[in-house]
């Protein structure tokens, strides 16, 4: 389902690019609260596709440095077993502008992914630890649409670390912007459709 939201919300912003007409007045802002309803697929765990919410919000502290938040829940049941999916991260960075259109972000961060399977009659966790680091390249094609990409990687505890990569695009109306984006990691991979409202624009 949320394949299908992707699709069409990249398809608006790269439309929009054909009918703008108007000059990059805002960069791209980093106070903002976002929802997102996503979906993730795990290719070790492919009878389950656990669907749900994301909810992340991040803050500039100043300097050009800033804080987010993470909180991510999803969750299915095939075959009368049930599978939940939590994971949270927190983490601080520095942006780079390099012109009133695109900015480069880096971050460093550490969170936590919890795993539960059960049925009636069984239960199993698996869970981790870990630090993260992250770049991210933002563009604005017009004043109205954002496109971007990233870079993560992962050092898990246990398990295997993540290596990942995603790619977005978002259009925003005054300080409501919607949107879709793409990560994959080792893995796993995320679908995602979001909503964000933006606390502050940037102007430079």
């Amino acid at each position: 389902m949320y394949k299908l939201l992707i699709a069409p919300t990249c398809f608006l912003a790269a439309s929009a690019v054909f009918a703008a007409d108007k000059p990059i007045i805002n960069a791209p802002s980093y106070d903002f609260a976002q929802v997102s309803l996503v979906q993730t697929e795990f290719a070790d765990l492919d009878m389950f596709t656990p669907k749900g919410f994301e909810f992340k919000a991040s803050k500039v502290l100043g300097m050009n440095v800033f804080g987010e938040a993470t909180y991510f829940m999803a969750d299915d049941k095939t075959q009368g077993v049930n599978m939940d999916v939590d994971r949270w991260k927190v983490a601080v960075g520095y942006i780079h502008h390099f012109s009133n259109r695109t900015v480069l972000d880096g971050k460093v961060g550490y969170g936590e992914i919890d795993i539960k399977i059960n049925d009636s009659d069984n239960a199993v966790s698996a869970g981790t630890e870990y630090f993260t680091g992250e770049a991210n390249i933002r563009h604005m094609i017009t004043s109205n649409v954002e496109v971007y990409g990233g870079l993560e990687w992962q050092k898990w505890d246990e398990g295997s670390d993540q290596k990942a990569y995603k790619l977005g695009t978002q259009y925003r109306w005054d300080s409501i912007a919607v949107g879709g984006e793409y990560t994959k990691f080792s893995d796993s991979e995320v679908f995602a459709a979001f909503v964000r409202y933006t606390l502050s624009l940037i102007h430079i």
